[in-house]
């Protein structure tokens, strides 16, 4: 079996056989504080995961740990800041994990899910254009200008993968320009891009209004794909063994209880008062309207190698790594399913 191709089954039940003990904690040893990038909220959850830890069953918040979640424009930027030491996970995707081991030498590893697109039956990243403009496929973008939140992040390098495989390139066909997500609404209703992602929930409220359509989605061009995982360096896993196997237990715990139906209308509002939006605006959250999650965090393998070897395919990416199983480090999530679990 070729290792890109390794099941998630397998991939878990390697780390399952193969996770060493987890070390005990000194007694009376100092928090440990955690520094943790996102760029999306409500898809990453990241900034809400650890705040009111009670309401959220965490067990080991305050005790052993703390988190500082730290805000990036996307998973590119997280990158160089793991490189320079200022994180120690981040929001990544494929293509920057595989920047990250073969231009950064770092040592890199994926522990968790936290949003995967295209998977059937639920939302995938959508590029929207102005339904009265004269762009109704992808070969029309020729000449345009498009927005993008930074350059290879996962929504920038299924762009740029789907074009290509349309025959457009980037500077020579097209303009690039980059924005946060907030401002890229405006800037395609003002007529200063042609072409954008649009998250939700703005994606929704776009379309209603009949003046925007659908060019292209992420699906067109991965499929179902792990397009956001928690990512961190073997080495401080490794210096850090015990902490961060009591931070994981609570990072499942916390994505379990948003995404339990029952915790659903205070999850809402969470997110709701951080985002400073209405509880309306959020209804899609946690529906198929939304990413998929998976309910124990265990990230889809395949999805990151499948990304990774399309853009190494199309030139994205001078080199491409194998993703598991030396880079795939899931030890701490098959222990926190046993601490949650209760199971032996």
């Amino acid at each position: 079996m070729e290792t890109g191709k390794l099941s998630r089954r397998a991939v878990i039940a390697g780390a399952a056989g193969l996770a060493p003990a987890v070390l005990a904690r000194p007694a009376h040893a100092a928090l440990l504080p955690i520094r943790v990038g996102w760029a999306t909220m409500p898809g990453h959850l990241i900034p809400v995961l650890f705040d009111n830890p009670a309401q959220k069953g965490l067990k080991h918040y305050g005790k052993s740990y703390t988190v500082q979640p730290i805000l990036f424009r996307g998973s590119s930027p997280q990158l160089m800041a793991m490189a320079g030491s200022e994180l120690d996970f981040f929001a990544s995707a494929g293509s920057t994990l595989s920047l990250g081991v073969t231009n950064a030498h770092l040592d890199l590893q994926v522990v968790s899910d936290i949003i995967q697109d295209g998977v059937p039956g639920w939302h995938s990243d959508t590029w929207l254009v102005k339904a009265s403009g004269p762009i109704h496929k992808i070969a029309d973008l020729k000449g345009k200008r498009i927005a993008t939140n930074a350059i290879g992040s996962a929504s920038d390098t299924a762009m740029r993968a789907l074009l290509l495989r349309n025959g457009l390139v980037d500077r020579r066909d097209y303009v690039v320009i980059q924005a946060a997500f907030n401002a890229m609404p405006s800037l395609l209703e003002k007529g200063e891009v042609d072409c954008s992602l649009i998250l939700m929930p703005m994606l929704a409220q776009m379309l209603k209004t009949g003046q925007y359509r659908a060019l292209f989605e992420g699906r067109d061009i991965f499929g179902s794909s792990e397009t956001i995982f928690l990512a961190g360096r073997a080495s401080y896993l490794r210096k850090n063994q015990a902490v961060v196997a009591d931070f994981m237990e609570d990072w499942v715990r916390s994505r379990r209880w948003f995404l339990d139906p029952a915790n659903r209308p205070a999850a809402i509002g969470i997110i709701a008062r951080f985002m400073h939006l209405p509880t309306s605006d959020l209804e899609y959250v946690f529906t198929h309207q939304d990413y998929y999650r998976d309910p124990w965090s265990e990230p889809n393998v395949p999805g990151i190698q499948k990304p990774i070897d399309i853009a190494h395919q199309i030139g994205m990416l001078k080199q491409a790594i194998q993703v598991a199983p030396a880079h795939v480090e899931l030890q701490y999530l098959v222990e926190a399913k046993k601490r949650i679990t209760g199971a032996a």
